[in-house]
C-alpha cells in the first residue's frame, strides 16, 4: 500500500492522516464485482446529464483519507463533486453521465482499501433529529432569558412594557416544550409503558411541571412562580449533552460499513442440464448447483466434482487450504480456491447452513443503561417524595403560593445536570482519547459491562497472529532472474490459495510483481500451479509435485527447484507485552482457535500462556459452548473472523480488530485500529477511569442536592435562585468530569 501511494504521488496523505491508522487486509488485491452497484449507475444516468449517487464508504478514519478519495476523484475525467463524511462513513458523488466512469473510481479507491457499500438508511442517524431541535432550543432559550433577564436586574413591575416580557418568555418557553423537550417526552413516556426508569424521564418531570406552575403564576401575578426562562435553558443544556452522547456513538459505529452478508449468487441444474441462476438462499437440499471461483459454499453439500481447494479462514480461522476429493463434504461458509467452478450438492436448506447463522442480524434490543437506571429510580423516589412532602407542609400552613413555590424548586433545583450533561460528556471524553489510540466504541452500554470483564478469550488467526502467513525465508525471491520473477508472478497471481496470496503481496511490497500471462497459469488442486512459458514447465506447490526436492513451498523450472519457501504464523508485535500486561491487571487468558492444535498451542506457548487455556480444532459452535460454560456474563471475546460471531453472542462483550469482515465490526462492542492488541488495554483503562469519574460525580450530585433541597425546602429558592443553581451544578460536575478523564495518560 506504502509503494501504491507512493508510485501515484500521493505522499501528503501520510502529513494528513492520525498517528493510528486502520490496516489495510490481503481484498484490496482481489477483484471485486458491483452487480448492485451497476443498477444504481444505470438509474443516476438515467435522470439526465449530470447524475448522483450516495454511497456508504468502508475505510476512512481521518482527514488523509478523505483528501486522498477526493485526489483521486479529481483525476477522474468527467467528476464534479465528491463529498465525503467521516462522520456518517459515507461518499456522495455527481458526475457527468457518459463521461465519468464511476466502477473504475470505486476500483482505485478499493485499491487503498477504501470500499463502497450500498448506502444506509438515513433514518437511522438519532444524531441529525436531534442537531436541528438543538439549533432550535439554543434560539428559543437566548430570547427567553433576553426578555426575562430584566426582570432579574430590578425591571419596576410597573414598567409599561413589563407585562409584555412575561408573556414573550412564555411563548419561547412554549415552542421549546414543543419543538425540542417532546423529545425527552417522548422518549420517557414509551420507556414507562414498558416499566423502565429512563434518563429522560426526571428531566421530562422537571420541565413539565416547572412550564405548568410557570403558566399558573403568570396568571396569578406571582413572579416567584415563574419558571420560564429556565424550562428553555434547561431543555437546551439537556439537549446538548445528548447530542454529544449519541453523535460519538453514531460516529464510532460508522467506521466499519454496516453490510449485511447477502447470500451468494449459484448456478442450479435444471432438469434439461442448463443452468439458472439463482440467490443461494433459494437452493434446496437434494438440489445440484455451481460454484464460482472465490465463492463461498452457502450450505453444506457433497462434491460433486473431482476435487477443490477449499480455504477455511473464514469459518475455522486456518490460514491453511482444506483439500476435499469428490464425494466430499464442504462444509458451508468455505471459500472455494480453485480457479474454476466446482459443481456440488446441496446437504441442508439455506435456514439451516452456518453461513446463514453467522450472517443473521440480529435486532438491537434497547440498551439498559443498569447503573444509569438505578440513579434515576433512586432520584425520582427521593426527590418527588421531597417535593411532595414539603409542598404538602406548606400548604397546611395555608400558603398555597409557598407550596407550590417549594414543590416546583424541589423538583428545579434537583435536576439530575450531572446525568444528564455531565455523564455524556465524560463519555464523549472517554471515546475522543479512545479515538486518538485507536479504539472505537460502537456499544454504549459496553462502559458498565466492561467493570464485570474477569477473563478475555481470543481468537488466534488475525487476532493474536497476523491473518495472512508470513514467509519465513524471503531473501530467496530477491536473487530471482528477471524472467523467474514474471514466471513468480503468474503462478500466484490469480489463485486465492493463502501461501499464493503471501507470495504475491511480497511482490507488490517490493515492486517485483509482473503477471504477464497469469490466464495461462493452471491450477492442479491440492498440489499447486503451473504454466508453460518461454519453453519451459513452471511449477509452485508442494514437492515431489514441483520437483524432487524441497520441504516447504517450492517454486520450480523444468524440475530444478528455485525456491524453497517456508511458511509461519508470527505473533503481532506486541501480543506478547500485552499478554502479560493484562494478566498483571488480573485478568485471565485463553485462547479459542479454530486452526490445528499444535499451531494453538505453539502461540500460546510463545506468549507464556497456560497450556489448560488454549484450545484448538473448535468449530464455531465449539467456541460459544465453551463461554457458555465458563463465566460467559465476566468473558470479554476478541476475534476477528465471522466464525467468531458466535462466541460474540454467548460472551458478555466483544470487540474485533478493524478489517474488512464488516459483519463482525457489526456484532461487537467496540473496534480497534493498529498492527496488535494495545487497543484492548486502553479501552480496560480509560473505562476504569471512566468508572471512578462517575463515582465522583455521583457523589457531588448528592451532596448539591441535599444543600439545594434544603434551600428549597425552607422557601429560599426563587427563580432567580435557581437559574443560579441548576448552571452552576452543571458547570461543576463538567469540572469533575474533566479532571478525572480529560488528561491523557500513558498505558
Amino acid at each position: 500500500m506504502y509503494r501504491i501511494i507512493h508510485d501515484e504521488s500521493l505522499e501528503r496523505f501520510y502529513d494528513l492522516r492520525g498517528n493510528v491508522s486502520r490496516p489495510v487486509g490481503s481484498s484490496v488485491f482481489e477483484n471485486t464485482d458491483y452487480p448492485w452497484l451497476v443498477a444504481l449507475i444505470e438509474v443516476a444516468e438515467s435522470k439526465g446529464k449530470i447524475a448522483s449517487l450516495s454511497l456508504a464508504l468502508e475505510g476512512i478514519s481521518c482527514v488523509g483519507c478523505v483528501w486522498l478519495i477526493d485526489r483521486v476523484f479529481a483525476e477522474s475525467k468527467g467528476g464534479i463533486s465528491c463529498r465525503v463524511n467521516v462522520q456518517y462513513g459515507t461518499i456522495d458523488m455527481e458526475w457527468e453521465t457518459g463521461v465519468f466512469d464511476v466502477l473504475s473510481f470505486v476500483g482505485r479507491i478499493k485499491k487503498f482499501g477504501y470500499r463502497v457499500c450500498p448506502a444506509r438508511d438515513s433514518d437511522e442517524s438519532e444524531s441529525r433529529s436531534i442537531v436541528w431541535k438543538l439549533g432550535l432550543s439554543g434560539a428559543f432559550a437566548l430570547n427567553g432569558m433576553l426578555y426575562t433577564l430584566p426582570v432579574y436586574l430590578g425591571m419596576d413591575p410597573d414598567f409599561l412594557v413589563a407585562p409584555h416580557f412575561h408573556w414573550l418568555s412564555s411563548i419561547f418557553a412554549s415552542l421549546s416544550m414543543v419543538f425540542c423537550g417532546s423529545y425527552f417526552i417522548g422518549k420517557a413516556a414509551k420507556a414507562a409503558a414498558q416499566g423502565i426508569a429512563h434518563l429522560d424521564l426526571p428531566i421530562s418531570i422537571g420541565i413539565v411541571f416547572a412550564y405548568l406552575v410557570s403558566w399558573y403564576g403568570l396568571w396569578k401575578g406571582d413572579e416567584n412562580l415563574v419558571y420560564f426562562d429556565f424550562v428553555s435553558t434547561f431543555v437546551f443544556l439537556m439537549l446538548v449533552g445528548r447530542w454529544l452522547q449519541v453523535v460519538a456513538i453514531e460516529r464510532n459505529r460508522n467506521r466499519l460499513a454496516d453490510i449485511r452478508l447477502e447470500a451468494p449468487e449459484v448456478e442450479i441444474e435444471s432438469g434439461s442440464g442448463s443452468r439458472i441462476k439463482t440467490r443461494a438462499d433459494q437452493i434446496k437440499s437434494g438440489e445440484v448447483y455451481w460454484l464460482a471461483s472465490g465463492q463461498r459454499v452457502p450450505v453444506r453439500s457433497k462434491l460433486l466434482s473431482e476435487r477443490a481447494s477449499l480455504g477455511m479462514d473464514w469459518i475455522s480461522g486456518e490460514s491453511e487450504s482444506r483439500i476435499v476429493e469428490r464425494d466430499g463434504e464442504a462444509p458451508s461458509g468455505a471459500s472455494l480456491e480453485n480457479q474454476f467452478s466446482v459443481r456440488l450438492e446441496a446437504a441442508e436448506e439455506w435456514s439451516d447452513s452456518l453461513l446463514n447463522k453467522l450472517s443473521a442480524r440480529e435486532a438491537r434490543s434497547l440498551e439498559r443503561d443498569l447503573v444509569a437506571q438505578k440513579w434515576i429510580f433512586r432520584y425520582l423516589v427521593v426527590a418527588f417524595g421531597i417535593a411532595v412532602v414539603g409542598g404538602g407542609v406548606w400548604l397546611a400552613m395555608g400558603d398555597l403560593s409557598s407550596g407550590l413555590k417549594v414543590f416546583i424548586s424541589v423538583l428545579v433545583v434537583s435536576c439530575p445536570c450531572a446525568l444528564g450533561i455531565a455523564w455524556p460528556f465524560g463519555d464523549e471524553i472517554a471515546l475522543a482519547r479512545l479515538k486518538q489510540q485507536g479504539v472505537f466504541v460502537t456499544t454504549h452500554s459496553l462502559w458498565n459491562r466492561l467493570s464485570r470483564v474477569r477473563r478475555i478469550v481470543f481468537d488466534k488467526t488475525g487476532t493474536l497472529t497476523r491473518s495472512s502467513l508470513t514467509m519465513v525465508n524471503p531473501e530467496g525471491i530477491d536473487r530471482l532472474a528477471p524472467g523467474e520473477l514474471r514466471a513468480l508472478s503468474a503462478l500466484c497471481a490469480q489463485t486465492r490459495h493463502p501461501v499464493s496470496n503471501t507470495i504475491r503481496e511480497h511482490l507488490m511490497a517490493k515492486g517485483l510483481f509482473r503477471a504477464d500471462g497469469a490466464s495461462e497459469a493452471v491450477e492442479q488442486v491440492g498440489l499447486g500451479v503451473e504454466l508453460n512459458a518461454s519453453g519451459s514447465l513452471w511449477r509452485l506447490g508442494k514437492a515431489p509435485w514441483a520437483c524432487e526436492l524441497g520441504e516447504g513451498t517450492v517454486f520450480a523450472r523444468d524440475g530444478r527447484q528455485l525456491l524453497d519457501l517456508s511458511f509461519e504464523d508470527l505473533p503481532l508485535p506486541d501480543s506478547n507485552r500485552e499478554i502479560k500486561e493484562l494478566g498483571k491487571g488480573g485478568l485471565s487468558i485463553a485462547i479459542l482457535s479454530g486452526d490445528r492444535e499444535e499451531k494453538a498451542r505453539l502461540i500460546g506457548d510463545s506468549l507464556g500462556l497456560d497450556p489448560r487455556q488454549v484450545f484448538g480444532n473448535l468449530l464455531p459452535e465449539e467456541k460459544a459452548a465453551w463461554i457458555e460454560s465458563h463465566e460467559p456474563e465476566a468473558t470479554l471475546m476478541v476475534g476477528d473472523g465471522a466464525n467468531d460471531t458466535l462466541a460474540f453472542r454467548s460472551a458478555f462483550c466483544a470487540g474485533a480488530p478493524a478489517n474488512e469482515q464488516g459483519i463482525v465490526a457489526e456484532k461487537a462492542d467496540f473496534h480497534y485500529l493498529g498492527n496488535g492488541i494495545g487497543g484492548i488495554r486502553s479501552l480496560l483503562t480509560i473505562g476504569e477511569q471512566r468508572r471512578k469519574a462517575l463515582v465522583g460525580l455521583m457523589t457531588f450530585a448528592v451532596a448539591y442536592n441535599l444543600f439545594a433541597i434544603g434551600l428549597s425546602l425552607i422557601g429560599w429558592v426563587t427563580p432567580l435562585v435557581a437559574a443560579v443553581l441548576m448552571p452552576l451544578s452543571s458547570i461543576i460536575s463538567l469540572g469533575i468530569v474533566w479532571s478525572a478523564l480529560g488528561k491523557r495518560s500513558g498505558k
